[in-house]
């Protein structure tokens, strides 16, 4: 398996953390992302093969995500769907992840709505995924997820302190299927996992 240039990934990171800026696009902290990228390696060694993130971006999280899964796969056919509203920041993301050749991980980009997305993906079909839309919108998330990850599968939900979700998303998240904890990131990490 060749490696990825860490210097690359680190000029890129840097890169896209700028960029999200430039473009009001509150980045996730360097900490969110070393968390991303730890548990995305652990689900990928697993078996695990797609990953989703939701909400973009301009790929900043995606960059930890796809780093993530292409350490941790060993089939080479592992994948990573980076969802995001902007058509043009859709873009941004193939064309700046594309600068690092993964060889192990395809990253996909869907410009679109992440909700409709979760609607139409099979059953089962996500190992992990990676939510940051509008926070009134995460419980309906958690009940999509419910159907859509598959036994075992990790669901991490950015800003559990702020801007925090209303409080029915962390009712559910303390529900079976879940097993859940917040990780605490400057804007909160929760790590949400479907026991059965």
């Amino acid at each position: 398996m060749a490696m990825i240039d860490i210097s690359r990934v680190v000029k890129l990171a840097g890169e896209l953390r700028s960029l999200s800026y430039k473009y009001g696009i509150p980045a996730i902290d360097v900490e969110d992302g070393l968390i991303l990228q730890a548990l995305a390696y652990i689900v990928a060694l697993k078996g695990g093969k797609t990953a989703i993130d939701a909400g973009a971006g301009i790929g900043y999280s995606t960059l930890w995500i796809a780093l993530g899964m292409e350490h941790g796969c060993t089939t080479g056919a592992c994948r990573v769907i980076a969802i995001e509203y902007s058509r043009e920041r859709a873009s941004l993301i193939a064309d700046n992840l594309s600068k690092l050749g993964f060889s192990n991980v395809n990253v996909e980009t869907v410009s679109g709505d992440a909700l409709i997305f979760l609607e139409d993906i099979e059953d089962g079909s996500i190992d992990y995924a990676f939510i940051d839309v509008e926070k009134e919108d995460y419980p309906h998330v958690v009940d999509l997820l419910q159907a859509k990850l598959a036994r075992g599968g990790i669901a991490l939900f950015h800003n559990a302190f702020f801007p925090r979700p209303p409080e029915e998303f962390f009712d559910k998240v303390r529900r079976r299927p879940w097993t859940s904890m917040i990780s605490p990131t400057p804007a909160g990490l929760l790590i949400a996992v479907k026991a059965d």
